[in-house]
């Protein structure tokens, strides 16, 4: 008798817990995934697409757009500063970003003034709500930036903590100064370093004379 009350059990659990994370979102280059809910992304270098289980609820993507339009003689990247979309998500989704993708470096540099991005179903076709933002731009070279901290200054995090209390013009403020890096900064993480140093070595030559390249231009 006990044995006919577990197994429908068991089976109630199992399934349950198979439902937990039914819903993914798909991240796609140029665009680069960096934050889910609050929590950072470290996407293998050289993957095209990104997909990430989501439960159904309330989430949090923040992403970065990356273009690369380099050719053997010329060296052409495109970034903007991250888009954060804050959006709802449902059972059986599959979600996927909707946008015009530029072609080329004149259409990526036109296209990042405004990220026009919507938030799609990629089986209904249906357009999910979101509420979208760019985060402000810091000034100075920046080795990594802690994208959840900014947003967390800025009482715009994923699960906000309650005893951050930071005034709209605190926020500009800092996000306007100037931004100082000293070189033993580095070394005071060493965890961002290594990752730099992996994402490095497994770049191909060009990619690592890109990035050459913008560090250069940084300083």
């Amino acid at each position: 008798m006990k044995l006919t009350v577990l197994v429908p059990a068991l089976a109630g659990l199992l399934f349950a817990g198979s439902a937990l994370a039914n819903t993914q979102v798909e991240v796609t280059t140029p665009y680069v995934a960096q934050l889910i809910d609050g929590k950072p992304i470290n996407p293998a270098l050289l993957d095209k697409t990104s997909s990430f289980p989501l439960t159904a609820g309330n989430h949090q993507l923040v992403i970065a757009f990356e273009g690369n339009y380099s050719s053997r003689n010329e060296i052409k990247l495109v970034t903007a500063e991250p888009l954060v979309i804050n959006f709802t998500a449902a059972d059986n989704q599959k979600l996927v970003l909707d946008y015009k993708k530029p072609r080329n470096e004149t259409e990526a540099k036109q296209f990042i003034k405004d990220q026009k991005v919507t938030l799609k179903d990629k089986v209904s076709g249906q357009t999910v709500t979101s509420e979208q933002f760019v985060m402000p731009k810091v000034e100075g070279f920046q080795l990594t930036r802690d994208y959840q901290q900014e947003l967390i200054n800025m009482d715009k995090a994923f699960n906000q903590p309650k005893s951050v209390a930071v005034s709209s013009a605190a926020v500009i403020a800092a996000a306007s100064a100037p931004v100082q890096v000293a070189p033993s900064k580095a070394q005071s993480n060493p965890e961002a370093l290594t990752q730099l140093q992996n994402w490095y070595n497994k770049a191909d030559t060009e990619t690592r004379k890109a990035f050459q390249i913008w560090v250069i231009q940084q300083q």
